[in-house]
């Protein structure tokens, strides 16, 4: 897999080429709803772009085109999860594990300090340590319309819990804390309460 570099230029294009047509390969107890889930996107968008598909007749190893949206730039308007928002890069690094089916967030390797910005204004949900499962420090950030946001692996948190931010603020630090295996960030993002694809927010 090429390693992209995801920082101030391009989100889109750091990513992938949203402006592609881009599929997905149906497996076992995949179900539309599912699909639209993991991939940030809707099942009126899926059904949209493949039309003459059935909801109770995909099959494994059907490919599915995904919607496409435009490519764009950072601090860009753009609709996802059906709320308005305003996004920018969470940190300058690669790109090492893309959101899929085995991993619900953006791996993007970064040396130790690297700032770590909030990707949108929104409250502290919590900046804690967390041992149990393993992120280490951690900041979870929530938005309007149900979409949580976490940061993980974290140096240090430099945010409180019930602290509101501001699209762009420095909340924390690049670092290798809890089961990681080297400097990166862990970016996760939840529409009420399910993982999403984060290319949505670029």
């Amino acid at each position: 897999m090429q390693i992209h570099m995801f920082g101030a230029a391009l989100v889109a294009a750091a990513l992938i080429s949203l402006g592609s047509a881009a599929s997905v390969t149906v497996k076992a107890g995949d179900t539309l709803s599912s699909l639209a889930a993991r991939n940030g996107t809707t099942v009126t968008a899926l059904l949209r772009v493949n039309p003459g598909i059935r909801a109770n007749q995909l099959r494994v190893g059907q490919r599915l085109t995904l919607p496409t949206r435009p490519a764009s730039t950072p601090g860009v308007t753009v609709r996802a999860a059906s709320v308005r928002v305003s996004a920018v890069p969470p940190v300058q690094g690669r790109l090492t594990t893309p959101f899929n089916a085995q991993h619900g967030g953006l791996d993007l390797a970064a040396p130790t300090g690297t700032p770590i910005r909030a990707a949108m204004a929104g409250f502290v949900k919590s900046a804690v340590f967390d041992a149990r499962n393993g992120w280490g420090w951690t900041v979870v950030l929530e938005h309007a319309g149900g979409l949580t946001i976490r940061y993980s692996h974290n140096s240090v948190n430099l945010v409180r819990t019930g602290q509101q931010v501001a699209t762009g603020q420095v909340i924390a630090r690049v670092g290798s804390t809890g089961n990681s295996t080297g400097p990166h960030l862990d970016f996760r993002v939840y529409q009420a309460g399910i993982p999403v694809n984060p290319y949505g927010l670029f």
